[in-house]
């Protein structure tokens, strides 16, 4: 999926890798006391993280759909990088059902979701870059991959 000649997946992929993975920190700066309403924050962090990354996801399956079935090295990584992508936002969307709303201070279990979380994003983003680097994926627009 492109616009302008660029690929989307890219320019949105930007939004939940920083919001989301903002989110533990701003709890535990919450928690400890560190930042006055840190837990705000990081709740409209994880809410928007949570809707760009949907978009993301969107973006992402449309080109996954666009890479030729022959390249079954490059298809494997995608799934890969889907697969992790899924797990993490669902990750996060556990933990945002578990924060009890956007005055509240996260408990322990919603900060260790969300710690997974920000590791399953750090893998997720690994394969992205795999996709982009090693597979020439949304690097052409005629290459199929974008």
């Amino acid at each position: 999926m492109r616009l302008f000649g660029h690929p989307v997946h890219p320019m949105l992929v930007a939004f939940p890798i920083a919001l989301l993975g903002l989110t533990p920190v701003l709890d535990v700066m919450s928690l400890t006391g560190v930042m006055a309403d840190a837990n705000v924050v990081a709740y409209l962090c994880q809410l928007v993280g949570l809707i760009t990354g949907g978009l993301a996801i969107v973006t992402g399956f449309a080109d996954f759909m666009k890479i030729p079935a022959a390249r079954s090295g490059t298809v494997k990584t995608a799934l890969i990088h889907a697969s992790l992508g899924l797990g993490m936002l669902s990750i996060y969307g556990v933990a945002f059902a578990f924060r009890g709303g956007r005055m509240a201070v996260p408990g322990g279990v919603t900060l260790v979701l969300e710690v997974v979380g920000a590791l399953g994003l750090a893998a997720t983003g690994w394969f992205g870059g795999h996709l982009v680097f090693r597979h020439g994926v949304g690097v052409e627009a005629d290459e199929g991959g974008a």
